[in-house]
C-alpha cells in the first residue's frame, strides 16, 4: 500500500518546470538599482495566524504520556500494554422478572 501511495504521488522530474523566483526578484531589484530606479520596500510579513506547531504539540503529548505524574503511577515503557480495568458489575436479580401472566 505504501508503494502505491508513493507511486500515486510521484512525478517525473523536469528541472525546466522549476525556477528560483526569489533569485529572479533579487536580480530584478539589483538591475533596478543599477538603472537608478527607486526600489520600494517589501510589505511586512503577515501577522501570525495562531496556527499550532504540530511537532511541538506531539512532543508535549508524548512527554505527558511518559510522565509518571500525569498517570498517577509509573510510566509505561515502549511496547507495554496497560491492563484494562474491570468494568462495572451487572446486577443479578434474585427472582426472575414476571411476565404479567402470573408466572
Amino acid at each position: 500500500m505504501a508503494e502505491q501511495l508513493i507511486e500515486a504521488l510521484s512525478m517525473e522530474w523536469n528541472p525546466e518546470e522549476f525556477h528560483d523566483t526569489f533569485q529572479e526578484r533579487v536580480a530584478a531589484l539589483i538591475e533596478a538599482k543599477r538603472a537608478g530606479k527607486t526600489v520600494e520596500k517589501a510589505e511586512p510579513a503577515a501577522k501570525a495566524t495562531g496556527a499550532v506547531d504540530l511537532m511541538e504539540a506531539l512532543r508535549a503529548s508524548v512527554e505527558r504520556a511518559r510522565s509518571p505524574k500525569a498517570t498517577g503511577g509509573k510510566a509505561a515503557g515502549p511496547g507495554v500494554i496497560a491492563e484494562k480495568k474491570p468494568g462495572a458489575k451487572k446486577r443479578i436479580r434474585s427472582t426472575p422478572p414476571t411476565d404479567g401472566n402470573g408466572g
